[in-house]
Parts: structure tokens; sequence; C-alpha cells
């Protein structure tokens, strides 16, 4: 078995942490490591990750940004796959399982993500099986939803530390644009918790970062002089999802 190292990278998360990283541990899979990076959080984070049980390393940074703080992550991670989450999400139990089976059986994919699907909830334990079953899911490019091989990383390098916002956004550009094989399945994978603190409820800031993620693509591409005909997918159609990595640069 590959062993996985799973990042969280977390600024005041002391409300939600103990779930995302509990939701990691509940998949039940050996090796694993669960790499905490705390970047410069003022209320109890330390405390509330120090007290819990498992293979977790806690790092503390001054705060740097997300992109620092997930590169920070991967330069500690000793796993050959690699997975995030953010630290008031939760993975569905059988997240790792689905996905380290399809890398096993398909050795040339180097990145597998899954749907993720967003819901309101202040507790896990309170989400019922109906709500996940019955909720709207997305194919989204979205870190949580993925697990890669780290080698991945030694081809694109790590996320742009110009980036406060969308960082994944610019990373899963290049990924694109490097040919990296991708694939997507449909299995949700993900819950994504809405709350009153989530960082993309000011859509004016997050969207200026994704048109800054999709203006760089568009610049490393005409610079090397291949197709800018690539709009963004929309995310809830898959065959968009997959034609957007499956595409070929003339």
């Amino acid at each position: 078995m590959n062993k996985i190292s799973v990042i969280i990278p977390v600024f005041n998360g002391e409300r939600f942490i103990a779930e995302a990283i509990q939701s990691v541990l509940n998949q039940n899979y050996e090796p694993l490591e669960i790499i905490v990076v705390d970047d410069g959080s003022t209320d109890g984070t330390a405390d509330v990750v120090k007290n819990l049980a498992g293979n977790i390393h806690y790092f503390y940074q001054q705060n740097s940004g997300i992109s620092a703080t997930r590169n920070k992550g991967i330069e500690l991670a000793t796993g050959e796959l690699i997975s995030f989450i953010d630290a008031d999400d939760v993975w569905l139990p059988d997240k790792l399982k689905l996905q380290t089976a399809f890398l096993h059986q398909n050795p040339e994919t180097e990145i597998v993500i899954g749907f993720l699907l967003p819901l309101p909830f202040e507790n896990w334990n309170e989400v019922t099986d109906d709500q996940i079953s019955c909720g709207k899911s997305a194919p989204v490019l979205q870190l949580g939803c993925t697990l890669m091989r780290k080698s991945v990383f030694g081809k694109i390098g790590g996320f742009d530390t110009g980036m406060m916002l969308a960082e994944d956004s610019d990373w899963f550009y290049r990924v694109m644009e490097a040919g990296i094989n991708v694939h997507v399945t449909t299995e949700i994978v993900q819950l994504y918790r809405q709350h009153s603190n989530n960082i993309t409820k000011d859509k004016a800031i997050t969207n200026s970062y994704v048109l800054k993620a999709f203006k760089k693509s568009l610049d490393r591409r005409r610079k090397a002089g291949v197709s800018t005909d690539l709009p963004l997918p929309a995310f809830g159609n898959i065959e968009q999802v997959k034609q957007f990595y499956l595409k070929k640069q003339q």
C-alpha cells in the first residue's frame, strides 16, 4: 500500500478542524500521515489538534498565505500519494478506498478527482444519508476531492505564493498545460461545509483571483505558442470537465 500524506492548511480553525481530521482517520487507511500546517492561528487550533490521537503532525508558521501553507505541507510530506482537505470540510468514508483503488488499477493516471457536495451544516454527525444522496453534487476542481501522486509536484511545482485565493485553480491550469494524466470519477468524496465564514463568500475578491489564474494560463499558453481556445468548463457538467483535461494543445 502506498503511503498517503494528507495536508490540512488551517488558520483559526478550532471550530471545525477536529471533524476534518476525524473524517480522514475514518478512512481506515494505512500507511497514512496527517500534516496540519497552521498559518499563524491566534485561536485554540493548536490545542485542538494536539489533543487528537493518530499519526498527526502539527507545524506552526507565521502567517504566510494559503499557497505557502500548502507548499510547506508538500515539503513535509513523506507519502508517495498526496491529498488535501481544508480545515472546515469533511471526507466521506470511502474517499481514499475508491481513489487508491483507481490509481492502483491505472498506474498511468497521476491525479484522480471525485465529486464535491456543498452542504450547510454545523456538525458532521447531524448530516444524514438522505442529505448526501439527495444533494446536488458537482465535479469541482477542488483539492480536497483529489488524490495525486507526489511526483506531479516535481513536474509542475507547488502553489503560486502570489495567489491569495484561487491558488488551486491556478495549479489545475498548470496541470492541464503540462499534460498531466487526470481522471474524473462521479462518486461524491467530500462535503464542502457552507458557513458564515467561508472565505469564498466574498465573490468579488474570489472572482478577481479566478480571473487572474485564467489570465496567467492564457499568457503561458500564448508564450508557448499553443491554443488559447480553452474556456473554463461548467463545473456541473462532467463531460466538460473531462474535456478540460483531455483536450490536446495544438
